[in-house]
């Protein structure tokens, strides 16, 4: 079955349900922003930003280092913040962490914990609400990739990527590229795996 894409102001249920991106007429409920609804009916906004959450992984870059601890960028409008104190190595400017969120604040700060240094690498941007496409369904393309691009891959829910420099960077880079632009298909781990078969 084909995924039904959704425009602003659809109707995506004739009940009320409780989604990022949706809003109540009545008993019914709409969606604000473009997206999809999947074979399961549940809808899938393709343009909203990061909301941070509790328990969530992520990956950024240290961009500040004080003796209470590290600010990380975040692709967030504030950096997220870990203390000297719950980490266990000393981190650089400029290395790459992911971690968990641990706690969001009332006005938006944001303190990681479980925090683990990833080697030397690139990020790259994605688009946060398709993050569940590029991990896919019990990570399976992520699985794909890694395995097509011969690298270690690290996909966080803010948004940003980590890729190893052991991948196969201009295929990897591509392949991420088609997952955004088609992240509302149906099929779309079927037609990576062709893909990235046919390039290597």
């Amino acid at each position: 079955m084909d995924k039904k894409i959704v425009m602003p102001g659809e109707k995506i249920a004739d009940s009320r349900i409780r989604a990022p991106n949706t809003f109540y007429e009545g008993e019914a409920t709409f969606a604000t922003v473009i997206g999809t609804l999947d074979e399961t009916g549940r809808y899938i906004p393709l343009e909203n930003p990061y909301k941070p959450q509790v328990g969530d992984l992520v990956v950024g870059m240290v961009v500040d280092v004080r003796h209470a601890g590290y600010e990380v960028d975040l692709n967030l409008p504030k950096g997220g913040f870990i203390p000297s104190r719950d980490i266990r190595v000393a981190l650089q400017l400029g290395d790459y962490v992911i971690c968990k969120i641990k706690l969001v604040s009332e006005v938006g700060d944001v303190d990681l914990g479980e925090v683990k240094r990833l080697p030397m690498g690139k990020i790259v941007r994605f688009p946060p609400a398709k993050v569940p496409r590029l991990i896919g369904r019990k990570s399976s393309m992520v699985a794909l990739l890694k395995e097509n691009a011969g690298g270690d891959i690290m996909v966080g829910n803010n948004g940003y990527v980590w890729i190893s420099e052991k991948n196969n960077m201009p295929l990897l880079l591509k392949a991420i590229e088609m997952i955004d632009v088609k992240a509302h298909t149906s099929g779309l781990t079927d037609e990576m795996a062709k893909f990235l078969k046919s390039s290597r």
